[in-house]
């Protein structure tokens, strides 16, 4: 009985694996999540055909239309918040970089050059990828490793992400160690524009007022009319520097009155200024929110689980 039980449960589980598409299926979506491919210098055959990277993420931007990512897709990460639905989440993975590779002063989040693999997993209809991203701050010519794992679900009919959940490691430390190596270089970008009202003694007066700048000068370009959010510039950087704190550097989703999360949103003002507009504006819209510790850990945002179904024992 116990034989006959084990042999049926078998029988049920090939079933079920053969019911999924093949692994390299699995690979090549995983693939397309992304815009470049690198080769893993350690020769690795599966993972030198991993693609995760977001290095040339304009023409995903410009078509508003990525193939790997479910219209209803649901997306969290660390340390900004949950974003639901296609066109959020074009947004958030790929126009958050775009407009950063192109400015001419020093940007609080690096552009991405170059993604090497660290690991890839897949049990359909799941798969775990873990890679490191070189981040480049142009202007003070700095490159950093950062690396971002991500539990990604797909559907199994059309192979697109329909959840995916994305850690960007050790980020508390990673921020703490850049953040000043752009201070001199901010600060002489701010003494170029003769900015009033920096301590220039003050490394995050002087990150905080960097930031202003860029966030009124977004605001003031693309938030007209019905989308206006100041009275002018000036207003602007007023409201920025004394009447909003910084923020922790995980808290780039997590509270409506920080400065992280305006300026974390100003690349994407552009493309829909009536959504993202409140958002870099006095209120911080209905996006950026108090969140509770918590309720982010016990109730994510996912309509489907990312537990594997050979792993339930489903």
């Amino acid at each position: 009985m116990c034989l006959s039980a084990i042999g049926y449960l078998l029988a049920i589980l090939a079933l079920r694996v053969a019911a999924w598409q093949s692994l390299e299926a699995y690979i090549v979506a995983v693939n397309k999540f992304g815009a470049e491919c690198v080769s893993d210098p350690r020769g690795n055959s599966t993972l030198t055909t991993l693609c995760i990277s977001f290095v040339n993420p304009a023409p995903i931007v410009a078509q508003g239309n990525a193939s790997t990512l479910a219209d209803n897709v649901v997306g969290r990460i660390d340390i900004t918040t949950n974003f639901v639905g296609q066109e959020l989440n074009i947004e958030y993975l790929y126009g958050l970089f775009l407009e950063g590779a192109t400015a001419n002063t020093t940007q609080l989040i690096g552009t991405p050059i170059t993604t090497v693999p660290q690991a890839l997993v897949v049990e359909q209809p799941v798969a775990f990828v873990s890679f490191v991203t070189n981040l480049l701050f142009s202007t003070v010519n700095l490159t950093l490793p950062l690396q971002i794992d991500v539990i990604l679900r797909f559907d199994d009919e059309t192979m697109k992400v329909t959840s995916y959940d994305a850690t960007l490691r050790r980020w508390s430390e990673f921020w703490d160690y850049y953040i000043p190596l752009l201070v001199p270089k901010a600060a002489e970008e701010l003494m170029a524009a003769n900015t009033a009202d920096v301590d220039y003694c003050n490394s995050t007066d002087i990150i905080v007022h960097r930031a202003a700048a860029d966030i009124c000068t977004v605001a003031q370009t693309y938030c007209l009319g019905g989308n206006q959010q100041y009275d002018s510039y000036d207003q602007c950087v007023q409201f920025i520097t004394e009447e909003v704190p910084f923020g922790a550097s995980w808290s780039g989703g997590e509270n409506a009155s920080d400065l992280a999360y305006r300026w974390k949103d100003i690349d994407m003002v552009k493309y829909r200024p009536d959504v993202h507009c409140p958002h870099v504006g006095p209120t911080g819209g209905d996006y950026c929110i108090p969140r509770n510790y918590i309720d982010i850990v016990l109730n994510p945002p996912f309509n489907e689980s990312f537990i594997a179904y050979t792993a339930s024992g489903q």
